[in-house]
């Protein structure tokens, strides 16, 4: 209620003065605070000037500006300020009409104190229950915008995070799931809201085993977690929660989803990666424990030859070792993601050092063994380090397993923005089952296995990582018993003119 020092604030607006002094004294006296007009458009100035009164005593009859015109400003600017008509006899269909169109009630003349009074204090209670109901909307009108906003705020923070939310009422049924989890879940959102999970997936098994896990926790209250396995073979990590009113008693569940799947083939390649590390190891340091106990115990004493033999042989497995130890660190590094170095750098004085480097084992074999290199060649980014090793393990590899009076030849030819080397061999070549698993760590060829030719099965997983780190790519073409051709694929390094 609008009040001047906690007074309710009233306007008596008639255009007869006797009446005007009698209301501001009656009501003064009963701690009001209380304003005259003479006259329909003086009141309405000071209603203009001051939109606060909490009541108008209003005359219908007056001059200037009559009693129906001023309720209808007063409607119009605040509907909320309580108007009584004062009236005589004469004119009270005309306040009836009023009333109507908003006037709280009249006041016919001649009227008494006490009359006054009780029509004011009956206005003055509906002004205050006006305001109050008004600051109750108001409050009300708050509450639900703040709801609002923390709602939606909520589901934003809901929607953008990457872990699957899933919420479910008492019956199991989905109130609530975000986009993470209906991906998770290979689902349509719209589809899934209101459903239980049974016949939702198109996978009975694991329907029955989620119903089956949130039915257990809403029973006991005692979050789980749980993985399961999806129709297209990804792993998931449930964690689910109960959700518990002030009782205690439980109201849904809400699961937290994690695609774990890389996570288990991460794991999985560990594994797989300490066993076969550890039989590589240990295969080679055995046969050395083996050939020098021999020695020790005293087998080949007096032969020379034997022990020659087994020293030579103690040494090709320790060679072999030390090759397997160089490959796991080269492995390492191409793992690491630290930053390295990249340069320009001119491709073609890498190959011819390479080459030059293998020469020698080349001739050994008997084999033709070329570079072919058209001139100039633009250069590539690269880290040269990297690019001589991935260019070693193919040419290496080459003339591993080529067969003597064989041919390993390499050349280079530029299209399209690209430097395209070719390391070709007339070798022992792959098979179309082992040709789909060559980049895989510590895989070795049948046939090479079978020749025992030595290796660490390392070389080409590696070879595989340092393109990827330079943004190519690499191609591989291979027939059993006749060669293999190695193709790396380089983008050429664009130089900035300024």
């Amino acid at each position: 209620m609008n009040q001047e020092g906690g007074k309710a604030k009233i306007l008596v607006v008639d255009d007869e003065e006797i009446i005007r002094i009698g209301c501001s004294r009656i009501l003064e006296d009963q701690n009001m605070w209380v304003e005259e007009a003479a006259n329909g458009r003086i009141g309405w100035e000071k209603i203009q000037a001051s939109p606060d009164y909490d009541l108008v005593l209003l005359d219908l009859m007056m001059p200037e500006m009559g009693g129906l015109e001023v309720l209808d400003e007063i409607q119009r600017i605040d509907s909320k300020i309580v108007t009584i008509m004062i009236t005589g006899f004469a004119t009270i269909e005309t306040a009836v009409d009023a009333m109507r169109k908003g006037a709280y009630d009249y006041l016919p003349k001649p009227f008494s104190p006490d009359e006054l009074r009780a029509k004011i204090n009956r206005g003055l209670e509906k002004r205050r229950l006006t305001m109050e109901a008004e600051q109750l909307r108001e409050e009300r009108d708050r509450n639900l915008l703040q709801l609002s906003k923390e709602k939606s705020r909520t589901l934003t923070l809901i929607n953008c995070m990457s872990e699957g939310i899933i919420a479910t009422n008492r019956a199991g049924q989905i109130v609530l799931i975000n986009p993470a989890a209906c991906n998770m879940m290979r689902l349509s959102c719209e589809r899934a809201l209101g459903a239980t999970v049974k016949g939702l997936l198109e996978n009975p098994d694991l329907e029955q085993h989620i119903a089956e896990m949130l039915e257990t926790v809403q029973r006991t209250a005692i979050m789980t977690r749980k993985e399961f396995t999806t129709s297209d073979k990804r792993v998931l990590q449930s964690n689910t929660s109960p959700i518990v009113d002030d009782q205690g008693e439980t109201l849904g569940t809400i699961t937290a989803l994690l695609d774990i799947t890389e996570d288990k083939k991460i794991e999985q390649m560990k594994s797989d990666f300490i066993r076969l590390v550890s039989h590589e190891l240990k295969a080679p340091i055995g046969a050395i424990e083996g050939y020098l106990n021999l020695i020790i115990e005293g087998l080949t004493a007096g032969d020379s030859k034997k022990e020659r033999e087994i020293i030579i042989r103690s040494r090709d497995k320790a060679e072999n070792l030390l090759l397997l130890i160089n490959d796991l660190l080269d492995m390492s590094r191409a793992e690491r993601k630290i930053s390295k170095t990249m340069t320009p750098t001119d491709i073609s004085a890498v190959l011819k050092e390479t080459v030059e480097f293998y020469r020698n084992e080349a001739k050994s074999k008997s084999l033709s063994f070329g570079l072919e290199l058209p001139e100039p060649l633009p250069p590539v980014l690269a880290n040269q380090d990297d690019l001589g090793r991935l260019f070693s393990n193919l040419i290496s590899n080459a003339i591993k397993y080529t067969p003597e009076k064989g041919s390993v030849q390499v050349s280079v030819r530029q299209a399209e923005g690209q430097l395209m080397v070719e390391i070709t061999d007339t070798g022992i070549g792959l098979s179309e089952e082992d040709l789909q698993k060559i980049f895989g760590e510590f895989f070795r060829a049948k046939n090479a296995v079978q020749r025992k030719i030595s290796g660490t099965g390392l070389g080409l997983s590696i070879c595989k990582r340092i393109i990827e780190d330079h943004n190519g790519y690499i191609q591989v073409e291979s027939k059993l018993d006749v060669g293999s051709r190695f193709r790396v694929i380089l983008p050429v390094h664009k130089l900035n003119v300024n």
